[in-house]
Formats: structure tokens, sequence, C-alpha cells
């Protein structure tokens, strides 16, 4: 874990004396945030035509107090220097005010300074996950924080740890996966990057969590749409993340646009208030989505005035309002406070959060608010570059490869045997990088810079094979057929096929679909395909979802899925279907075979029992090589007992079986046989890779070392370690959705990890041993929990160690665990800890 920087309370003193020569207007005004459009001349203009209007800066500052503003118009990215200028004119308004506070500029760099033109487009969250590697994406955020902040901004509207488990869902390619530890690890990563440990610094900036809590798992799938999520749920699977986040230092959280439980996340106190800030201490601020607080009156009706909403919101515990596009908030809230239904407390709390940040990012010392126009010749850097293309190369799974398919034989290509390339998203950049590239929805290919338009994957191919090998027709739109029959009659003399098919760049409501399957048009393109020709078919998915694919699976000779891989995805395609590039990604999402089977990997046992059974094209993990791997002599250490809170490391070796340099991720899973809630089948619970060295620094320090800097070669020891008791029993485990009865039992567990090359699970069965602080050891037997005090010599000597198989333990003193009373879940948890001294159930 990376240093974090100070404490937000460091502040305090110096906010203490700001507040108290503040007005009411002074503090709404800082609970405020408007967009950029309200104070430029003609938001409507391209890009590189806007200009702020002083007259609408003036107002914002100077009569209405505003304390922030973000984004970008319409029309899209500006260049750095346009920033410098936005940014600059913003601060020196705010300059002229009697407080002299600065403006706290927010921006979603979702996948890269993606609203700053000729920044670096990293592969979006969902591509990293697929790397499992936490190191890569430290460095990305590093890169991303760099550029942003040398525009002059400071405030970054990501990481989403909302754990993504929705399929449906437009913005699950903005979440890092289905599994509650990958998302975890992979938004602190994150976090800790860009924030460093001194967010003062110019190269650094104040992440902004999304979105708190349960947005991204809408029933329906469509954007902004109920959620129903039961307290155990909420625990165990969407809070975790947030919470790792906020332990890492992140210093504020954007609200979920949606409602949980008929509760709009804007006016659920419960969650903002009660568990954000009190439980977790939450010292940062939390703001709202774009215009969702007076959304309480207009969309979920659960104020039934304007005002209403507005005080709904504070008292729930929202601290600042992403109006945006007028100036209601600070009018109503004033109101408010006016009339005493929205408490002066409530807003001071609100305001420490506020400049608590501000104070930290150093807006308040000498020109640190202030864009550093040094950053032009700083800004971009050949090994930013480089680390894009050696991420989209990890991201890259390969999740079929009959007969070898892939690499491809160079040779057989030919300009009379070509290399036939068809599908609507071989020639475009907006499918490569998404939503928020550019533009909101990232669909407008026309303001990309144009050196740039070079990057698509046809156009990497061709650079690569010279243009007359390959050739390249448009039969279809994304859910059209525009001509098949010249790719077909082209068909007939190929070397090999490349059907490129995937999904337009989308995000939030624009991005809902009625239905997982991909598009007609482009199944019945490889159905055409396959039966006019017999010559290999390379399906590649360019997608933020598991669009269903079924109709063409076992037509396709190799499937190679790339997710949103960002601007270097073309090029990063050509090094793994020619061979310079062995594929290493695994999927962070269980991918669906049906529309109405959409499992996650985690299922509960009783989903394959009485008939039931789960079917899925590929599972969660999944990813295929151009080598193979063995797992050989599993070792427990360093003790066959398991002590309280302590850790269990298990080693394997691994074995390159193959002939070609490799990259590898050992996935480790924990199975729960027994729990006093249904178990689910298994658990993601560690996991390391072995990626090879690629010698790029940044700040003069080697990057990329993952858990080795060598690539798997023969012999190769990885060593797994589960890390405290989170590993052998979940807190959630406890989690009761209401008062009722559990029982408690101590963990008897299994140990699963794969060897993807060939889909073989290895199983190992534990009989967990565990110590509780009351110095007795525990464990369970095939009949029953057992007791045994450590003092007496006679029953320590029964004790069998931790076994690699399932033995039956028959002792006289059989232990009854009462059942515990509990009237809520935390409750439960602060019970069998104080009564028992242990929480691993």
């Amino acid at each position: 874990m990376m240093a974090i920087p100070p404490p937000l309370t460091t502040y305090d003193n110096d906010i203490d004396i700001l507040l108290s020569q503040m007005t009411d207007e002074d503090k709404i005004g800082q609970m405020t945030q408007i967009a950029i459009d309200l104070i430029l001349k003609d938001p409507s203009k391209p890009w590189n035509e806007i200009e702020v209007d002083p007259v609408k800066l003036k107002t914002a500052i100077q009569n209405y107090k505003i304390g922030s503003i973000f984004s970008v118009a319409a029309t899209g990215a500006y260049s750095l220097e346009q920033w410098h200028d936005i940014i600059g004119k913003i601060q020196d308004e705010s300059s002229k005010t009697s407080l002299k506070i600065p403006v706290l500029y927010g921006i979603d760099s979702i996948h890269g300074a993606n609203f700053v033109r000729n920044s670096v487009l990293f592969p979006q969250a969902i591509a990293l996950a697929a790397t499992f590697n936490t190191t890569m994406v430290r460095e990305i955020g590093k890169i991303v924080a760099r550029q942003t902040r040398a525009a002059g901004i400071p405030w970054v509207f990501h990481p989403q740890v909302d754990i993504g488990r929705q399929k449906l869902w437009p913005r699950l390619w903005e979440t890092y996966g289905e599994d509650v530890k990958l998302v975890k690890d992979m938004g602190r990563a994150y976090t800790e990057s860009m924030q460093g440990d001194d967010l003062k610094s110019l190269v650094t900036v104040a992440a902004c969590l999304k979105s708190f809590v349960g947005y991204s798992h809408p029933q329906s799938g469509r954007d902004r749409t109920p959620a129903w999520i039961d307290e155990r749920q909420m625990q165990e699977y969407f809070l975790p993340p947030f919470e790792e986040s906020i332990r890492a230092g992140a210093v504020s959280v954007m609200i979920n646009p949606g409602d949980v439980n008929g509760i709009p996340g804007h006016a659920n106190y419960h969650l903002m208030t009660e568990i954000l800030k009190e439980k977790y201490q939450f010292e940062g601020f939390a703001l709202s989505d774009w215009e969702d607080i007076i959304r309480l009156h207009t969309v979920y009706h659960t104020a039934d005035t304007p005002k209403e909403a507005v005080r709904q919101a504070i008292m729930a515990g929202v601290d600042m309002s992403m109006v945006p596009l007028d100036f209601s908030f600070f009018d109503l809230a004033l109101e408010g406070i006016k009339d005493g239904s929205i408490s002066i407390s409530r807003i001071d709390d609100a305001v420490r959060r506020i400049l608590r940040v501000k104070y930290a990012l150093g807006l308040f010392d000498g020109r640190n608010a202030w864009p550093d126009i040094s950053t032009i010749n700083t800004f971009s850097n050949q090994i930013f570059d480089q680390i894009n293309l050696q991420a989209a190369h990890e991201v890259i799974t390969l999740l079929k490869n009959d007969n070898n398919t892939l690499p491809l034989i160079e040779a057989k290509i030919t300009s009379d045997t070509k290399l036939l390339i068809t599908g609507p998203t071989a020639d475009v950049l907006t499918s490569l990088n998404g939503g928020w590239s550019y533009t909101w929805q990232g669909n407008d290919q026309s303001i990309y810079p144009t050196n740039f338009t070079n990057k698509t994957i046809l156009e990497s191919i061709k650079r690569y094979l010279g243009t007359s090998k390959v050739e390249y027709i448009n039969s279809t739109t994304f859910d059209q057929i525009v001509d098949m029959s010249k790719v077909l009659d082209a068909s007939v003399n190929a070397s090999y096929i490349l059907v490129c098919l995937g999904e337009q760049a989308y995000t939030e409501t624009p991005g809902n679909i009625n239905d997982l399957i991909l598009d007609d048009a482009q199944l019945q393109l490889v159905e055409q395909l396959h039966n006019r020709t017999d010559k290999p078919i390379i399906t590649i998915l360019v997608e933020g979802r598991p669009r269903i694919i079924r109709r063409i699976v076992e037509l396709s000779s190799a499937i190679v899925m790339m997710y949103l891989p960002g601007m270097e995805g073309g090029q990063a395609l050509v090094d793994v279907l020619f061979g310079k590039y062995n594929p290493s990604g695994r999927l962070p999402i269980t991918y669906p075979k049906y529309n109405h089977h959409l499992s996650t990997y985690d299922y509960q046992w009783c989903e394959t029992s009485l008939g039931n059974n789960i079917d899925v094209e590929f599972e969660f993990g999944h990813g295929l090589s151009y080598t193979t791997f063995v797992y050989e002599n599993l070792v427990l250490s360093p003790s066959p007992i398991l002590l309280w809170d302590e850790q269990l490391s298990i080693s394997i070796v691994v074995r390159n079986t193959g002939s070609v340099i490799g990259d590898h991720t050992v996935l480790l899973f924990i199975s729960d046989l027994y729990r006093s809630v249904t178990p689910p089948n298994k658990e993601l619970k560690d996991e390391a890779t072995f990626i090879r060295d690629t010698n790029l620094t940044l700040d003069g320090k080697v990057i990329f070392t993952g858990n080795s800097s060598t690539p798997i070669e023969p012999d190769a020891i990885l060593t797994i370690e589960l890390q405290g008791r989170s590993h052998v029993g979940a807190q959630a485990k406890v989690i009761t959705s209401g008062a009722g009865r559990i029982t408690a039992f101590p963990v008897q567990f299994r140990l699963n990890y794969y060897l993807s090359q060939i889909d073989v699970r290895h199983i190992y069965s534990l009989h967990a041993i565990i110590r509780n602080k009351n110095n007795e050891l525990l464990y369970m037997s095939d009949d029953h929990i057992i007791t045994v005090p450590l003092s007496t010599d006679k029953h320590t000597s029964i004790v069998i160690p931790v076994k690699l198989i399932k033995q039956k333990i028959s002792v006289s003193n059989k232990h009854e665990w009462p059942e515990l009373i509990c009237r809520s879940g935390q409750d439960a948890v602060d019970i069998i800890k104080r009564e028992t001294g242990n929480i691993l159930i």
C-alpha cells in the first residue's frame, strides 16, 4: 500500500477561522457546483471556438459565490492552452472576492485526461480489470493525474468502484468487474496513485469515488433505475470497495443517481451519513450527480416541491450539488436556512468538508489554484504511449483458439491470399475508446486529433502487413446489413477472415439496451461467412458489455476479447494476432450464453442442485495463452495451525510447459463448505501475476513488475499469500437484513485454483484450524464443531494439521454454539466479536 495524504482534519483550525468569516451566502455558494456552460459565451460553438464570458463568470462568482465548476460543453474536449485560459480566468475572478476562496474545478477523467486534447486515452476500467495487474493501474493513475493537473484541473470524478454484476447496465465498462476483491484492489490502486501522498503536488489530483452505492445494479439493467439490494448483499458486495478506497484516502464521493430499495441515493441518510460518514469516518465531501437533487421532486417524487428536494438532500448528507445549469440550488438552500428547515450546523459540516479538500489540494497556497503553463512542455511523453500500449497488450483476452489458429501464420497472407477484414468495429476509433472520449458519449470521431486516425484496427494491420495483403470490405453497420455479397465473394480466396464486432461508443442512459444478444446483423455476418467458406474466422469483440454471441461461438476458429482497449488497442491486437505478444488477459466478468441466465462466478451451491445448472459461455477468470502452464507442489506455510488474524501462505510452482514465453495470472479461490447463511460456491481471495519486464520507467522507477518482473519460464515459482482473517471468513457472512437469529460456526473451507490453459480446476479441501482470542482452537469436523483449550496437552495432541484431504475428527467434548440475538447486521458482528473473539463465520 502506498502512503496517503495527511488527514483532511489537519486543516480544521484554518477552516474554523474561515467559516467564522463566511455569510450564509458564502457557505451555500461553496456547496453549489455549476457546469461550464453557465460561464461560456456560447457553449454550442465548436470546441476550438469556446470562450469564457466575463459577465457570466462574474455573476457566478461574485453574486452566487460559486465554489465549484465542472466539465466541458457538449462540443467536446479543449486543448491544454484553452484549459489554461479557462481555469486562469476562473481563479482570477475568485481572487477578487472578499474571502478569496478558490474554485474547485472537476472533470470526468475516466480513462485518461479524456477532456484534454492529445492526452493519452487508456483502456477503460473493465479492460484494465482483465489484467489483474494493480501495478499497471497505479502507473496509469499517475499519468492520468499528471495530465489532468497539467490542465489546471485538480479534481477527477473517478474511479467507479460500484461492483459490476449487472451485465445489461450501460456503465458496466466503467467498473472493475464482478468480484469484490478485484474491485477493491483496482479501486485502491487507482485512488492511491492519482492522489499520491501529497495532494498539493502539481502531478496529483483528488479522487471522487463513484457512485455511492448500488447504482451499478439496477434491476432492469437500465441506467438510473431502481436497485433492490438487501442488507447482506450491500455489506458483502457493494460497500466493501468503497470502504477500501476511503481507507486509501479518497477525499470525495459522488452519490448514486438512482435509488436503492425505494430510497433515492440523494435522500438516503442511512447510506450517506450513518455508513459513509459515521461508520467509515469519511472526512471528505459527498457530491450529487447531474441534476439529481431537483430530481427528488421531478423524477423520484419523494419531495413535493423543489425546495423540499434541496432540504432532503442536504439533511441526508449531500454536501455539494451538481445543479448544474442554473442557480436554483443556491436560492432554495438559502431559503431553507432562513426558515429553519435546513440546520446551519449541517451547512457548516458540508462547507467544512468541501474546504478541507480545497486546503488539501493547496488551492489556498500561492498560485497553486492557477494552471502551471510550463506543463505544455512536459504534457506529452513517449513513455506514456508505451505504457498505454503495454496496458492494451495485457488487456486482450483470448477466449477461444481452436487448432492454434492464432497466432496467424504470416507466410499464408499474400497479395493473392489476403487477410480479409470486415465488421463495424474494424475502422473506428470510437469503439476502441468508448464513452467519455473527448465528448460525453465518445461517439464523435470527427473531433479526434488527426494524428490519431491511423490507430484503428484496420489501419494498424495495414501498417504491419502492407496494404497489398489486406482487403477491407464494410459489409454491415452495427445493426444493419449493408452489402454481404462482396465480402462473401472475397472470403473464398482469403487466407484468414478477421471479423470485428461489438458496440458503438456510449455511456449512461443513451447506452440502454433491450437485449444483451449482439445485433443480428453482426451475427449474420459470421454465419454467412461460415456457410460460404471454410477459411478460419477470427472473431474480434470490441465491447463494453458481454454481448451474447452463442450463435457464432462454434463457427469461429478463434475469439479475441478486446473490451474497450483505448487508443493503442489496434496496435496491441496486431501484436497479439501475429505472435509478437502472448495474450494473458482474464475475464473480470462471467460471459453469459443466454439472455435470462446472467450468472456471476460466485453463484450459490443450490444453483447447481435439484436439476438446476449454470451454463455460461466463458467463466470469470477465463483466458487462454499461446503456451501452456502447469501448477505443481502446493505447499501451505508457515504453520499447519492458522492462528487468530494470522496469514496463510500458499506457494505453488508454475511451470511453462510450452515453447513460447508467456505472462500468467494465478487466481486463488476459497470455498466455505458450510455457513450460517448459504455460501457461494467460491470466492476470489488472491491473485498473483507474472509479467514480462518492459523496462519502461516513470519518474526514474522501473514499473510493471507485478509480483515478478520475470516472465513465466520453466521452474518459475509463484507464492500466493492470503492476508488476514477476511480470507478465511468474511465479516459480511454474519450480516442479517434485519432482526433475527444467527448461529455461529467456525469455518471449513476449500481452496480452488485454476489452470486456465486447459480449463482444469484443481481443488484442495482443507480443514481450517483457527485459534480465537480466548486461547482456544476452533475447527469443524464432518459431524460437529469442536473447541479445544490450548492448555490441555491431551486435547492439543488430537489437533490434526491442515490437510489436503477431508479428515473425520472424533472427540468427546462437542461444543454447541449458542444462537445469537441480533437487531441488525452490525449488531451481529459486534455480538460475535464480543462473545467469541472472532467473526470467522
